[in-house]
């Protein structure tokens, strides 16, 4: 008994020298990783971003993208630490990192809000950032709280969630989006999908006939390309009252506490 108390002691500390310390040469392989650590004031220790990434102040090598990472890329750079996302990244690919000697951080999915926030403060005990996060997540709570208080006196509108549309796509119960509805008094319309992302028919969506719709820009869509999409759908009360709106992709999915709060902060104003 005495000798497995040992194993354990020692493998807490081993756990606490691996992840509270300062790193110097840092990669980041996911969006939110990145925007993340900017947050936390951690620029110059990021040596090495995905072509996805914002680009931050200081230089940064591009080690490829989210799904196929360039391998000799990161050896090249040294780093003592690569951050990775559950959601964005294989597992495959991290296990593979690992193998290779790499020091790998790897953070958790969120389908909501409050494990948005457990996740950045986590990464950011890791990083030895606490504190910090601890008052940027305080920040974005009291920013949403007015938001949701201003929002109960709303009468409830239906949303459609466009997340692509080759082929045509929206978020299920299990997405992060339906936080937005959350706070802002809105409804998902397939929010009894029990799943993250579906493929849906459009005359599935006539039937179910949302009051907006809200498309993410991706598939190398803009604003007008979209728009002229739904057009021909005129009897969708979204389309005929002129309730389409389209939010960059980076805002809705590239998530931290701060962006979240921001992003919810504009959908509030669009369903009013």
């Amino acid at each position: 008994m005495q000798k497995f108390l040992s194993i354990v002691i020692i493998i807490f500390m081993f756990s606490s020298i691996v992840y509270a310390k300062t790193y110097a040469r840092i990669i980041s392989l996911a969006p939110a990783v990145t925007k993340s650590l900017y947050e936390l004031g951690i620029d110059e220790e990021l040596l090495g971003i995905t072509s996805f990434c914002p680009k931050g102040k200081s230089k940064k090598e591009i080690i490829g993208n989210l799904l196929e990472p360039d391998l000799e890329k990161i050896i090249s750079l040294k780093p003592d630490l690569i951050i990775a996302s559950k959601e964005g990244n294989s597992k495959v690919l991290v296990e593979k990192l690992q193998r290779a000697g790499f020091l790998i951080y790897s953070m958790e999915m969120s389908e909501n809000f409050e494990e948005l926030c457990e996740n950045f403060y986590q990464l950011a005990k890791a990083l030895d950032k606490d504190k910090m996060a601890q008052n940027i997540i305080q920040k974005a709570k009291e920013q949403i709280d007015e938001i949701a208080k201003a929002a109960r006196s709303r009468e409830i509108k239906t949303v459609f969630w466009e997340i692509g549309d080759k082929p045509l796509y929206t978020a299920g119960s299990r997405s992060f989006l339906n936080s937005y509805n959350k706070y802002t008094n809105t409804k998902n319309v397939y929010e009894n999908l029990k799943v993250r992302y579906s493929p849906i028919d459009i005359e599935d969506i006539l039937m179910r006939n949302p009051d907006i719709i809200i498309a993410a820009d991706m598939d190398g869509n803009d604003e007008a390309q979209i728009k002229s999409f739904w057009e021909k759908y005129q009897t969708i009360k979204a389309v005929k009252n002129k309730r389409i709106y389209v939010l960059s992709a980076d805002d809705l999915f590239g998530l931290t506490p701060s962006i979240f709060a921001k992003t919810l902060k504009k959908i509030y104003f669009l369903a009013p």
